[in-house]
């Protein structure tokens, strides 16, 4: 958001604010973003969005092997924002499991945008985040408010002279973006049959929910007979292709399709 002060405040593209790496790395070479913690709860598949209003600049599917070039930020986004000082001003989002805009796509800020991972050149699951200004990279945490913390000690944060953004007392919390659509289902099914499982397990796989590990099954009784799924968080378009299948098999009717909304 831009503020009366003529100040830029984003907003954190993922609900939980634990950096892992800072804009120079520990080494104290330069890594020109910052790194943010995704595995939370036994999940690394978390839901990112939007820092502020834009349109999606560039898109880059991960090919499954490549680390080198463009290809490391593996699959990644790239949303250009209204102009700073006279200058472009861009905000990159990387190493993600799914895309959920495309090119030339105008966003709001809160956004759902895609979902973290651990794609291109990557040593476990996080979300690289980069604010890049005039075509320069710049320390993110310039950027955003000081609601953060740090894996440990040695996570940079400031240099001489940087600091956080004071977030007006009037302004919206970050916890709570204003775009209504960014809300996401968790799907609750079962105990069905291994036939109901079958055909909701391929609507999964058809969206790419299973790969990002938003698709889970477990049994429900010792003989192997019936299973209980769960599915999310995921997006209203996913979640009404599911609640379609479930429909169709008859489950919503038996009271087997729960749920709810996330946040």
């Amino acid at each position: 958001m831009r503020l009366k002060n003529g100040e830029v405040l984003l907003l954190w593209p993922l609900a939980l604010h634990v950096l892992t790496a800072g804009y120079y790395y520990k080494d104290g070479s330069k890594h020109q973003a910052i790194d943010l913690r995704t595995n939370q709860g036994g999940g690394i598949v978390k839901p990112v969005y939007a820092a502020e209003d834009g349109t999606v600049d560039w898109v880059q599917e991960w090919d499954g092997h490549t680390k080198t070039g463009m290809q490391s930020y593996g699959t990644a986004l790239l949303i250009r924002h209204a102009e700073y000082a006279g200058v472009s001003l861009q905000t990159r989002y990387a190493h993600l499991s799914r895309l959920c805009v495309e090119c030339g796509q105008q966003v709001k800020e809160g956004q759902l945008i895609g979902y973290t991972g651990e794609t291109g050149n990557v040593y476990g699951a996080h979300l690289h985040f980069e604010v890049i200004l005039g075509g320069v990279r710049r320390n993110p945490l310039v950027w955003l408010d000081d609601d953060f913390t740090t894996a440990d000690g040695d996570v940079y944060t400031y240099g001489a002279g940087e600091h956080a953004v004071t977030r007006p007392e009037d302004a919206q919390s970050p916890e709570a973006p204003a775009f209504a659509p960014a809300r996401l289902q968790t799907i609750t099914i079962g105990p069905v049959s291994q036939g109901d499982a079958d055909a909701i397990l391929a609507v999964c796989v058809r969206r790419g929910l299973d790969k990002q590990g938003l698709y889970r099954s477990a049994w429900a009784n010792d003989a192997h007979t019936v299973q209980t799924i769960t599915i999310g968080p995921v997006t209203r378009g996913d979640a009404d292709a599911v609640l379609l299948c479930c429909v169709g098999r008859g489950l919503t009717d038996a009271g087997l399709y729960k749920s709810k909304w996330e946040g």
